[in-house]
């Protein structure tokens, strides 16, 4: 299998259940709540304190309690807060490079993108230099990915 930088494949317990012919999920897990990034607070999942969900949540379940995976998942996030272009850009080539694994072997690609957040990725513009379409929000620019998500956002 590929490797991503941003997302895994074939590394969550739930989804693998899903994976297989015709059908192949991807995730993308940073991490939740509030995370100081560079001196200044952000919130990946704004509706966590409202939703009660804060200590029950999924980000330290499973492999989520090793610390390399937690460090990981911070990594990805203060990318995305620092460099949101940087970050917008590798996630579209893994999403490509993942699309076409799929295509390659007749199977659906799917992409969580909040596997332990709940950012509105209808909102953000990839921002990529090679992207004719930069008004296209990240699920309009691959309409043949089936793109999912759990969210506590009710609108």
């Amino acid at each position: 299998m590929s490797n991503y930088k941003l997302l895994g494949v074939g590394t969550n317990a739930k989804t693998i259940k899903g994976d297989g012919s015709e059908y192949l999920t991807a995730i993308l897990y940073m991490t939740p709540w509030k995370v100081m990034v560079d001196g200044k607070q952000f919130n990946s999942c704004p509706m966590a304190g409202q939703a009660s969900c804060i200590d029950a949540c999924l980000y330290s379940a499973g492999r989520g309690a090793f610390n390399n995976v937690q460090a990981a998942r911070m990594r990805k996030t203060e990318w995305f807060y620092r460099d949101r272009a940087g970050f917008m850009e590798q996630l579209v080539q893994d999403i490509r490079k993942f699309e076409t694994y799929c295509v390659k072997r007749g199977i659906q690609p799917c992409v969580r993108l909040n596997g332990t957040t709940d950012i509105r990725w209808e909102n953000i513009r990839p921002f990529t230099e090679d992207i004719d379409r930069l008004d296209d929000n990240i699920f309009e620019l691959f309409p043949s990915v089936q793109f999912y998500d759990y969210t506590k956002i009710s609108n």
